[in-house]
């Protein structure tokens, strides 16, 4: 191993030796097994992109050794605070794992991108270095961040982003009254970067956030007509903070009038789709409303939000 290697792995080392101590000192005696399975469960849909089976004992080892390669000594609670705070949270030193990578994908994609943990890194190892590495995959990113950043530092800045900022997205998959269900989440994705004090990344473009389909009605006899109710309540800010977000309304492209639709945000934020009027006679079946995948939507901010932004060269 050279010297390269070998700093790159004590610094990670330190690092999450650094996330680990407040977590021992952390961890509560009640309410501990909802916690631990929340933390859990989040993490594993960040790193293989849905939720394992199995002890959670053995989850917890799998995860540090694909994240690591080595297993820690920790009880099951101390460890997935341990991991979370790693991943997701960070120190003052040094960024999360997720706020890295989130930093890595703008820099060679200019976007950040979504899917399996390992599947991400490999795409920036492939057009980094020219092919996946085999090292455990947090000491893979800390390898890119030194490849990538010059001198491997990632300057960070605090903004805030003002209530009322508009923020645009677009939708990842077709909501439609007659094949969607009340309950289902919407995926989708931030459309542009926004930028604070001018040179502060604090929301990436292809930010991943989702919505909720709060109620879905068919269209029914009587000549009653189909619709839907989408929610959104926050999006991820580039180091993971959740920022407060309502809709606002559908974006230019969206024909509301050609597809003879009446669809707009509701006062609480919520955006109601349906066809417009009713026709009579027991057997007729109302209109369905079907909102095609690639739709934009436009929200806004609904509260001033400190985030931990990424100061970007942009001249």
């Amino acid at each position: 191993m050279n010297n390269r290697h070998l700093y790159l792995k004590l610094a990670l080392l330190v690092l999450l030796a650094l996330v680990a101590g407040p977590a021992l000192a952390a961890t509560a005696s009640t309410g501990i097994d909802a916690e631990l399975a929340r933390r859990l469960d989040r993490l594993e849909r960040y790193i293989y992109g849905e939720v394992q089976g199995g002890g959670v004992a053995d989850r917890l080892d799998r995860i540090e050794k694909d994240l690591l390669g080595r297993r820690t000594g920790q009880r099951p609670a101390d460890k997935a605070q341990t991991l979370f705070n790693f991943v997701f949270k960070g120190t003052g030193q040094s960024p999360s794992l997720d706020m890295k990578l989130n930093v890595l994908e703008w820099k060679v994609f200019n976007e950040t991108r979504q899917g399996k943990l390992a599947d991400r890194i490999a795409a920036l190892d492939t057009f980094v270095i020219g092919s996946p590495s085999t090292e455990p995959l947090a000491f893979r990113v800390e390898q890119l961040i030194h490849l990538t950043i010059a001198n491997g530092i990632i300057s960070l800045h605090q903004v805030r982003i003002p209530a009322g900022t508009a923020i645009k997205v677009r939708l990842g998959k077709t909501i439609s009254s007659k094949d969607s269900r009340q309950g289902d989440t919407v995926p989708m994705t931030v459309v542009s970067d926004l930028f604070i004090d001018g040179n502060v990344l604090a929301i990436g473009k292809g930010a991943l956030l989702s919505g909720d389909l709060e109620k879905v009605q068919r269209g029914r006899r009587f000549g009653r007509s189909g619709f839907v109710k989408l929610g959104i309540s926050e999006v991820a800010a580039i180091d993971a903070t959740r920022v407060p977000v309502k809709i606002t309304g559908l974006g230019e492209e969206f024909d509301k009038k050609k597809l003879g639709m009446a669809a707009g945000a509701s006062a609480l934020g919520y955006l109601v789709m349906g066809p417009v009027g009713l026709v009579g006679g027991a057997f007729v079946k109302g209109e369905d409303v079907t909102v095609p995948e690639g739709t934009t939507l436009d929200l806004v901010v609904t509260a001033d939000t400190k985030v931990l932004g990424v100061v970007i060269n942009r001249s």
